[in-house]
């Protein structure tokens, strides 16, 4: 409390009340605002833990330096081989650099006054050997080596620093990106996966056990751009039944594919059905291969056994990738993974995987954003220049669909260069999504789209075009014209750079700080900074919390627990996600293979959290004086 004379902002407090005057005699029956905002949960809100051996090979390839990529991509290397190279190349790095960068990295913590991670030797490997290491294992090998790591920062570090240390209870919990990479690629407007599964036997599709799996290949029997001569359209009714193949029935598959093309499917204007001709071979890809992918369903059963193993730690976002779902024409099933019944606390998007946020060719979309506007579902989409872009992102500017229009060829009016990162990915092309809006049959009026809650993840990133589209998400979250639209500074704090521009946008533009949510991008930090300088968990969140209460202590519960809270709606979720949480490791009979039902003690144990994390975030409550 303080005098009228005397005002400031009150510290640790996000929503920056200027603390109250206060009269000396309290016996007068008026009505004060009384802070008790005490932060007591951390929110890492967004994180992964999906196996580097999700994605398939043709994307695997295309990463990397320019030059690397050409040559994985020229000489068709495997995944083994790719791995080997980065950890040969991640020990070549370590014995070059290790010896200069290790009493660096002792100077800098030193004169910084930097948190030192307990099991941090005096050398550390190269960052390129941590991340294919990690990339290497299961999703639920990564997972319980991120649980590891979790604990050492929660009791290490956050228990130890002071804005911490009264509190009575200290929750740490991650928001889990999944990534679905099945149609990452232009024939997945047609429904088609980048690996098609064939089977040994009917029972294998239920057990999800393929013995190869075949990959449509452009090129392989005619070279052309990807216009109509590629993909042809036919006049009837199409199938869209997914079709499961069998080895002997695949090579009469491939025979009929290379005089009439791969059948496929699109929807009309109408809403129908139609079927399509894709001039590409079906070529089947090597054994070892189809060992080491770990497709979408066993990264679901994978991700959801860890979220059960380790109630509340983890909280999922299902990936929508409205290329798996658009020919089902509605999106019901899919906003059952975050219904009542559901574990999800929302959707991941990856439009830089080959849609537009506002797609044309993918009607479903109308329906899903007005659904999820309707019912308050958050969506975290990635909004950098860097990161996991389709690997034919370079053949889209000539691509044609059925349904393109006058407003398509508009849009190609831009630079070869420029069209997929501004169509696809920017800010502005979510621009043009929350400006729309869409008629629903089954609900009254029009439903605009500028309250879809919505973070644009990265905050730009760390280049030049990231921090032009950093100047746009200000511009939209400043216009207030997007009540719901957030950001996070995932993985663009590992960049130091990023870090310093930071600092000027803040306060440059304070109100921004009600919108931004931390997050570590874990463990995708090793790639900011590789070969050199990694990011692992400890280092993210240290440096991250010590750098933001440099300058402004209200930030970092802001950005790990006020704004969390209002963008994933936690309290109104929680109580939900914790009893189907309990109600799956009950009743799943996958999960009872591999995990006990919980007993009482710990299913009051899982309801007292979720009480605690849904009460946690009421920080100002309204007192009236009685006599």
């Amino acid at each position: 409390m303080t005098n009228a004379g005397n005002k400031r902002i009150e510290q640790n407090d996000p929503k920056g009340k200027v603390l109250q005057h206060v009269k000396p005699d309290m016996m007068c029956g008026e009505v004060h605002t009384i802070s008790i905002y005490k932060p007591t949960i951390i929110v890492d809100s967004h994180m992964h833990i999906q196996s580097g051996r999700c994605a398939p090979l043709q994307f695997v390839r295309d990463q990397g330096p320019q030059p690397v990529a050409m040559l994985q991509t020229a000489t068709s290397a495997s995944r083994g081989w790719i791995e080997w190279s980065g950890l040969t190349l991640g020990a070549i790095f370590t014995l070059l650099f290790e010896p200069v960068w290790a009493p660096a990295r002792a100077a800098s913590r030193l004169f910084n006054n930097g948190s030192k991670n307990p099991d941090e030797g005096i050398l550390q490997a190269s960052p390129v050997i941590d991340l294919v290491a990690e990339q290497k294992k299961n999703t639920i090998d990564v997972a319980e080596d991120f649980i590891l790591e979790r604990e050492k920062v929660l009791a290490s570090y956050f228990m130890k620093e002071a804005l911490y240390q009264d509190v009575p209870h200290l929750v740490f919990t991650s928001v889990v990106m999944t990534m679905d990479m099945e149609y990452c690629h232009i024939d997945g407007y047609f429904g088609l996966k980048v690996y098609n599964p064939l089977y040994e036997k009917r029972e294998d599709i239920d057990a999800n056990k393929p013995c190869a799996y075949w990959t449509p290949q452009h090129g392989e029997w005619v070279k052309s751009p990807r216009d109509k001569s590629v993909y042809v359209k036919r006049d009837k009714q199409a199938d869209t039944t997914e079709k499961h193949l069998m080895p002997k029935e695949f090579e009469k598959y491939q025979e009929e594919a290379q005089i009439e093309g791969i059948t496929a499917a699109y929807l009309d204007d109408k809403g129908n059905a139609r079927e399509l001709k894709i001039v590409a071979a079906p070529v089947l890809m090597q054994d070892k291969e189809t060992e080491l992918y770990e497709n979408w369903i066993k990264q679901m059963q994978y991700t959801e056994r860890a979220v059960v193993k380790y109630p509340l730690k983890l909280l999922p976002m299902y990936h929508f990738d409205p290329r798996r779902w658009h020919l089902e024409k509605n999106a019901t099933e899919v906003l059952d993974k975050v219904g009542d019944k559901g574990l999800y606390l929302g959707f991941k998007m990856y439009t830089a995987q080959g849609y537009r946020p506002w797609d044309p060719r993918l009607p479903i979309l109308k329906d899903f954003y007005a659904k999820c506007c309707l019912r308050g579902i958050p969506i975290l989409n990635h909004c950098t220049p860097k990161g996991a872009a389709a690997y034919e992102r370079d053949e889209y500017y000539a691509f044609e669909h059925p349904l393109d229009g006058e407003n398509d060829r508009k849009q190609k009016q831009d630079k070869k260069s420029d069209y997929f990162s501004r169509h696809f990915v920017s800010p502005q092309a979510w621009k043009k999504l929350l400006d729309g809006g869409a008629e629903l049959e089954d609900e009254q009026g029009c439903v605009a789209f500028n309250n879809l809650y919505l973070c644009l993840a990265h905050f730009g990133g760390p280049t030049d075009l990231g921090m032009e589209w950093n100047r746009q998400i200000i511009e939209m979250i400043e216009s207030g014209e997007y009540p719901n639209l957030y950001t996070d500074i995932s993985s663009s704090f590992a960049d130091s750079g990023f870090r310093k521009d930071f600092k000027a946008i803040i306060q440059k533009h304070p109100k921004i700080k009600d919108r931004i949510l931390f997050g570590t991008d874990w463990y995708m930090t090793f790639v900011y900074s590789a070969p050199f300088v990694g990011k692992n968990l400890w280092d993210y969140c240290t440096e991250t919390k010590k750098f933001l209460d440099d300058f402004d202590t209200s930030l970092w519960p802001a950005f790990t627990q006020y704004n969390p809270y209002r963008f994933y709606r936690l309290d109104q979720q929680i109580g939900r996600i914790a009893e189907n949480i309990i109600e799956m490791r009950a009743k799943d009979k996958k999960i009872r293979e591999v995990l006990k039902p919980f007993d009482e003690e710990q299913i009051d144990e899982i309801r007292k959290e979720a009480a605690w994390i849904k009460a946690a975030n009421q920080g100002h409550v309204i007192y009236k004086e009685t006599p």
